[in-house]
């Protein structure tokens, strides 16, 4: 039986850049909720048309949507038998309760949640510190605390000048991580409280020895 691969962690916690490297190394199958949005819609499925319409008026998706889309995901015999790690998903606790049920329906060996516990100070760098180029064709993006450019304000590639977007301000930011403890936080319990939490410090590093240290926790 396969494994599930839970990952949480605060926005900036460098969660999505670890799990990559996951599932390459130990290749489990990533599943992003928003690439099953992506995948339904695309496959012009019955589920797919319902994300559409909802999406196209601006309302929210439903928690009973993404639970049913990641449910037909896990079912896939591909999934099944390598092992998944889970991005985005659960985001509460009825979430986790319904993956649960959902693992335990599909016959995989259980559920394993890892916290990429990051401080706040450095979530809140990696969050207001972006800058990316404005001239579109480059694309490069830069940190001003942890990867700043050799020039302030310019494109150590291309000369363009760098922005900061609307949604990597402080006030965006801060807001942003209230919503996640208050969200998040009976998740962690959840697994915790059912002993399949596991915590991995998340420092102010190169990824490869925060990676290093996912490793370690996972027993890798």
């Amino acid at each position: 039986m396969s494994k599930a691969y839970i990952f949480l962690g605060a926005p900036g916690a460098g969660k999505g850049t670890l799990g990559e490297i996951f599932c390459q190394k130990v290749n489990v199958i990533h599943i992003s909720t928003g690439q099953l949005l992506r995948e339904e819609m695309a496959a012009g499925t019955e589920l797919g048309k319902t994300v559409k319409e909802l999406i196209a008026s601006g309302a929210l998706v439903s928690d009973e949507i993404v639970t049913a889309m990641v449910d037909s995901r896990l079912a896939k015999e591909d999934a099944k038998a390598r092992g998944v790690m889970l991005d985005g998903y659960p985001r509460t606790s009825a979430q986790a309760e319904s993956l649960t049920e959902i693992l335990r329906k599909h016959g995989y060996e259980g559920g394993v949640a890892v916290l990429v516990d990051t401080p706040r100070e450095i979530l809140m760098q990696r969050l207001t510190g972006r800058r990316l180029c404005s001239n579109k064709a480059c694309g490069a993006s830069f940190n001003v605390f942890t990867a700043p450019p050799a020039k302030e304000g310019i494109c150590d590639k291309c000369g363009a000048p760098l922005v900061q977007r609307a949604d990597d301000t402080e006030e965006t930011a801060i807001n942003r991580l209230k919503i996640y403890d208050t969200q998040t936080a009976p998740v962690i319990e959840y697994y915790r409280s059912r002993g399949e939490l596991k915590v991995s410090p998340n420092a102010d590093a190169p990824i490869e020895e925060n990676y290093a240290v996912l490793e370690k926790t996972l027993g890798l």
